[in-house]
This record gives structure tokens, C-alpha cells and sequence, in this order.
């Protein structure tokens, strides 16, 4: 056993500091594992009742803000399942551009969530109307989503209304990565 006490100071904060470097070099790595990054794709299929727009005072004809919901099923490329909602507000310029904000949560049958907030824009136009393109944050979940933090990017089409889909509905397809401590 080493003695420190007839040693000066300086030695003896020496020793304390080499003591702490190796604290820190062997026994903390034993305790802290770096954050696994998973990324997943999902596919969701949603819809809603028509959003609320009005029209902005300055210019009634052309532009327009709203707010509306949607919900639908979340399908993840690992074969989780998990029931989709959204809540979004826009700003539409007509036949100009529409910017869309929101927050998204996938409930999966445990109970568990996670939720993003989110941002658009219509970038073109296919056979059923406008195509978007988005990205957002994943801030928040419950269970073993429990501090996941993470990014989102996304685009979203209508679908043609048939037996499987009413009118309205949508399609996202979404790259998920995040990490969970």
C-alpha cells in the first residue's frame, strides 16, 4: 500500500489525477455503451376528414392557412405494426406552394409511442394530385422508445379513392433513424 502522508502536495494531486485517469480509461467504458443508431423504412397509409381553410385577409383569393388530422397504419420495414395520427396546420398559396407543419405519433399494440414534428413542401404533381417531401425530429416516446431522439424524412402522395381507400387518402412512405439510450 502507498503512503501519501509525508508526500508534498503537488505529488499528491498528482497521484489523485493518475488515479482518476484510470478510473476513467478502465472502469467507465464498462458502464457507457455508445447509442446504437437503428434506421427503419415505414409505409403508412392515412386519411381524414377534409381540413378547415381560411382564407388570409390581405390576399382571400389566392392564399389560404389550415389545419386538419389524419389517421391511418404505420407498416415498419422490421415488421412492426402501429396505429398512425397526425395533426398538421399549411399555408397554400394557390397554384403557387403549400408549406406544411405537424407532429406525428405511431401508438404500436403495447401501449408504447413515439411522436415527430415535421415540415413540407408540395414538390410536383403525379396521376392523383400533389406529391410532398418532408423531414422532422423525433423527440419524444414511452416503453422501449424512451428517450429516442432522431430524424425523419418523408414523402407523401394521394391515392386514388377505390374499395380500399375513401376519398382523401394518402400514402407516406418515411426513413426513420434514431437513437435510444
Amino acid at each position: 500500500m502507498i503512503s501519501l502522508c509525508g508526500a508534498g502536495p503537488k505529488l499528491k494531486l498528482g497521484v489523485v489525477t493518475l488515479t482518476c485517469l484510470l478510473v476513467g480509461i478502465l472502469v467507465v467504458p464498462m458502464y457507457a455503451e455508445a447509442a446504437k443508431t437503428t434506421t427503419v423504412r415505414v409505409k403508412v397509409v392515412m386519411w381524414g376528414p377534409r381540413p378547415q381553410v381560411l382564407p388570409v385577409v390581405d390576399d382571400a383569393k389566392n392564399h389560404f392557412m389550415g389545419v386538419g388530422q389524419r389517421t391511418g397504419e404505420a407498416v415498419f420495414s422490421d415488421g412492426r405494426k402501429a396505429a398512425y395520427s397526425n395533426v398538421f396546420t399549411f399555408d397554400m398559396r394557390r397554384n403557387k406552394s403549400l408549406l406544411s407543419q405537424g407532429y406525428t405519433k405511431m401508438l404500436f399494440k403495447d401501449g408504447s409511442w413515439i411522436c415527430f414534428r415535421w415540415n413540407s413542401a408540395v414538390v410536383g404533381r403525379d396521376e392523383n394530385g400533389s406529391v410532398s417531401k418532408g423531414e422532422g425530429s423525433i423527440f419524444q416516446g414511452t416503453g422501449p422508445y424512451q428517450g429516442i431522439r432522431g430524424t425523419a424524412k418523408f414523402s407523401s402522395r394521394q391515392l386514388p379513392p377505390d374499395a380500399k381507400h375513401p376519398k382523401g387518402a394518402s400514402e407516406a412512405t418515411a426513413e426513420l433513424t434514431y437513437t435510444l439510450p
